[in-house]
């Protein structure tokens, strides 16, 4: 596989799931997260409002990865981002599993999936850097 192609299955991956999250968490917070197993309260608007804000973020970093695809100048920025968007959520969960406890199956899944991701856009990243920016 060439690294145009590494960084752009990376890019698409990393946008397409941080793009589906984010508009799920920002447009029907509650849904998204019941299919998780996580009941919030759909009266509370402050945690509704907490939940929305985190989606947008989530959302931006999934639109710029999606966007680097065609313009390409922006792929290592895309890289990055992903990178550090993508580890820190796997390693928050990471260190949640050893404080909290193990949740369920499904949560272990995705906090491995978010660390694969956050490591293949690492090793985009860093080859991006390393030898140019990719055509």
């Amino acid at each position: 596989m060439s690294r145009s192609t590494f960084h752009s299955a990376t890019l698409f991956v990393s946008g397409v799931i941080a793009v589906l999250i984010g508009a799920g968490i920002a447009l029907n917070p509650v849904g998204f997260h019941a299919t998780a197993g996580i009941h919030l309260g759909a009266g509370d608007s402050a945690l509704l409002n907490e939940m929305r804000a985190a989606g947008g973020p989530i959302l931006a970093i999934g639109l710029l990865a999606l966007a680097a695809l065609f313009a390409h100048r922006h792929r290592t920025l895309a890289l990055t981002a992903s990178a550090f968007f993508y580890t820190g959520y796997g390693l928050a969960r990471f260190a949640s599993l050893m404080v909290d406890g193990i949740p369920d199956q499904m949560m272990v899944w995705i906090t491995l999936l978010e660390l694969v991701v956050g490591a293949a856009c690492f090793i985009g990243a860093a080859s991006s850097q390393r030898r140019g920016p990719a055509v």
